[in-house]
């Protein structure tokens, strides 16, 4: 071990030498004796051994952490300066704890709020310490009772333990067991006629906390789904009262910038303990967290208020069209904090309600009705059906609401549960039609004698889920950009499949809908507007299949120009290096390659899987044309999706505008994008007059080449000879030369900027797909 003067000249973190602490502490010990706090159990400190689990080294307290710990005095005289200190404090620690950290890491740590013995002075006038008492535990006890309801709603299980939320802490204390809604607010209510009498821009700050904080528990204590479903009214006051703490916190931010943005770390000793972890070792996080600064919890607060404001948008709605569109929206907004996630999944289906109003069972009629089908009554073999389906729909409206990659990892799941699904619907079909119709099984088989309105509309929301899933790759960043082509291509497949499909239902879709009331709670769907409907999707779904179209032809191009490129193909620096950059470029490997991005599509029924022979069938017809003539026909493309876009806004109102204007701006962004790409008529330049084909094979010849100059470089010849073997070498291969003239137009352009390309996403519009950029 080294000795500390050695410590003290290593460069890094400040050393300490416990050597000491070591010792003293093993001679307090007997034989066989462990070190362990009261609260940890002897299983506990086990199994965190056997395991090695981080919590069981909970750190040491410094010489600093003592003098912290022994400057605590609850009775300490509190000033206007040093309650907004603790009170600036304690909301960080509450906006850190709604970004998925722990009540340990966070609110716990505040001991006004963890101690064993508040004063009983707490909201009385005649207090002594007025500040403590008057201003600082109103907004101390308010804080719990907010975070009490949050955690109420934890409980319900929407959003994932140890992912979004932490509920390991067994220690809950929230004050309410004390202090009812009404003693709370009574006490600000107090705390805000104190400080109407005191002057200076902390009792400004303070009372603007009282306020906010409480517009902020009102609106806790009402929007919650048994209180909503009991009060349909109360979402009105809720959703007023946070639109009128919005403007609140925005003028307190606006007013109050300077201090939010320099406000001190550092104030009133002893107050907050970082260690009470401590205490309670068998409950602390594995990952340690940092409390957000001033400036970012009121950002994640101004964050939360507008999350919660999506809960009026929802009740709002009045069809299942719009519920797709929302949830959709909500899964592309990174933002949301769990407590949003979780509370618009209470809303949406608490209860065995949709929406607090239908039940699930009539969901999924409802549903197809809309898409302009028909739900036959067939006894229990369709109301087991529409259950079932209606269960489906509900876990993937729920699952939009996870975080991003839980999203797509379920949804990719799912996907062959509705492909299960469409089948039993299928038979379900032509088992009602020949019950109905009297007619033979060959008949109703027929899809131009039987609509198939369950299989068709089970049909529709696979592919959507297919869509969304492969999409949702590139908001995660799960594919890298040499992979763009064969991701794009497989999209295309699939929304021109779900384009032919949509077609077929427009044409088939009935003009007079079900007559049973219990489907419509809300507002009747009428026959033209289900058209209408169908009519609306079709316009999303042929935008994207173009768009994806486009951004496969763009993202080929810039592959065979190797401005893509595969992390392997990225260095020449040895003979190994480069024989993986062989291997990986067959044929074989770029199959497993293929297959195993696409595992979750290769098993459906329906549409037919995209095989690696058949997209190597098509990359082959795009390498016949020179690579110019893909930027073009790209550019063609987009301009034709932007025109029928154009035409078809109209259709698109509140509840669909939302899905409409965000896949417009991506499409009007690639658009304008590929404009800067000149023609390669215009440039002259080889590199894009080549074909697909032929960069295929320049690669490869320039590949081979660098391989045999490995091999050359590594053998016994004397640099001199290897040089002019290679040299000899290299004037045999015509197609070697080609290929390094080639190459060269190809990084002239580069070089000069006209092919510098990058990709990005739009996050506030539409990360699922990705924006091209050429300067």
């Amino acid at each position: 071990m080294p000795d500390g003067a050695e410590l003290a000249r290593m460069d890094g973190d400040d050393w300490l030498d416990i050597t000491t602490l070591i010792r003293e502490g093993a001679q307090s010990l007997g034989s066989g004796e462990m070190i362990k706090p009261e609260s940890l159990s002897l299983l506990d400190a086990m199994t965190s051994v056997q395991v090695m689990d981080p919590r069981l080294d909970m750190g040491m307290l410094s010489a600093a952490d003592l003098a912290e710990i022994t400057q605590w005095d609850i009775d300490r005289p509190l000033s206007l300066s040093d309650t907004l200190w603790v009170v600036n404090r304690l909301f960080c620690c509450e906006m850190t704890w709604h970004n998925s950290a722990s009540l340990l890491q966070t609110i716990y740590t505040c001991n006004y709020y963890t101690t064993d013995d508040p004063p009983a002075t707490i909201g009385m006038s005649s207090s002594t310490n007025r500040e403590r008492d008057l201003v600082l535990y109103p907004l101390v006890v308010a804080t719990g009772l907010c975070c009490r309801r949050v955690w109420d709603e934890y409980l319900r299980e929407n959003v994932y333990s140890e992912e979004d939320v932490l509920l390991g802490s067994a220690v809950v204390k929230f004050f309410d067991d004390r202090f009812s809604l009404s003693d709370a607010l009574g006490m600000l209510d107090a705390a805000q006629a104190y400080l109407a009498t005191q002057q200076g821009a902390e009792a400004d700050m303070l009372a603007a906390h009282v306020s906010m904080r409480r517009r902020w528990l009102r609106v806790l204590s009402s929007l919650f789904a048994e209180y909503l479903s009991e009060d349909p009214s109360a979402l009105d006051r809720s959703m007023d009262e946070l639109e009128a703490l919005q403007k609140e916190h925005d003028a307190y931010r606006s007013a109050f910038a300077e201090h939010i943005a320099r406000a001190a770390r550092d104030g009133v000793p002893g107050v907050f303990d970082i260690k009470c972890m401590r205490k309670f070792p068998s409950l602390a996080p594995i990952k340690p967290r940092s409390l957000l600064a001033l400036a970012e919890a009121h950002g994640a607060m101004a964050s939360l208020v507008s999350g919660l404001l999506l809960v009026r948008t929802l009740l709002g709605l009045e069809s299942v069209e719009s519920l797709v569109y929302f949830f959709q929206g909500v899964s592309r907004q990174g933002g949301l904090l769990p407590f949003v996630r979780s509370l618009l999944i209470s809303v949406f289906a608490g209860d065995g309600l949709v929406l607090l109003t239908q039940p699930v069972s009539d969901f999924v009629r409802r549903a197809i009705s809309e898409m302009g089908g028909q739900v036959e009554e067939g006894g229990e073999r369709v109301d087991l059906f529409c259950m079932e389906a209606a269960r489906m729909l509900v876990d993937w409206f729920r699952t939009l609401c996870q975080n991003a990659p839980r999203q797509r990892r379920i949804a990719l799941k799912y996907v062959a549960g509705w492909d299960s699904l469409q089948a039993e619907a299928e038979q379900l079909d032509i088992w009602i039609y020949s019950q109905q119709q009297h007619a033979s099984e060959e008949e109703a088989s027929d899809p131009s004698c039987n609509p198939f309105w369950l299989s068709s509309w089970v049909y529709h929301m696979k592919l959507v889920l297919m869509g969304g899933g492969l999409m949702a790759g590139v908001r995660l960043d799960v594919y890298l950009d040499y992979e763009f082509p064969m991701v794009f291509c497989y999209a295309a497949q699939i929304f021109e499949a779900h384009q032919l499909h949509l077609s077929r239902m427009l044409g088939m879709a009935s003009t007079a809908q079900a007559v049973d009331d219990r489907l419509w709670t809300r507002r009747r769907v009428s026959g033209a507007e289900s058209r209408e409907q169908l009519e609306r999707w079709l316009a999303i779904v042929a935008a994207q299949k173009d768009l994806a179209t486009a951004l496969w032809l763009v993202s080929h191009a810039c592959e065979r120009l190797g401005l893509f490129r595969a992390p392997w193909a990225k260095g020449r620096a040895s003979r190994l290096a480069l024989a993986v950059w062989q291997r990986q470029e067959t044929l074989p490997t770029q199959e497993a390659r293929f297959a195993l991005r696409f595992r979750a599509f290769s098993r459906l029924n329906s549409p037919t899987p995209l095989a690696f022979a058949n997209w190597v069938a098509t990359r082959d017809q795009l390498d016949a044309h020179p690579i110019g003539d893909l930027f073009s026909h790209a550019a063609r493309v987009l301009a034709d999706a932007k025109a029928t876009m154009d035409q078809s806004r109209r259709k698109f109102g509140p509840g669909s505008d939302e899905a409409f204007r965000s896949l417009y701006y991506v499409v009007v962004a690639n658009s304008v994008a590929l404009a800067k790409v000149p023609p390669s008529d215009v440039l002259g330049s080889p590199a894009l007059a080549a074909t697909g084909s032929q960069a295929a094979v320049f690669r490869e010849a320039l590949l081979s080449e660098a391989v045999a100059d490995a091999e050359l470089s590594s053998g016994d010849l004397t640099k001199a000879k290897a040089k002019r073997e290679k040299k000899k070498r290299a004037a045999r291969n015509d197609v070697a030369k080609g290929a390094r003239e080639w190459q060269a137009h190809v990084d002239r352009l580069a070089s000069s900027g006209v092919l510098k390309v990058a990709w990005s996403t739009a996050a506030e519009r539409h990360p699922d797909w990705p924006l091209f950029s050429f300067t």
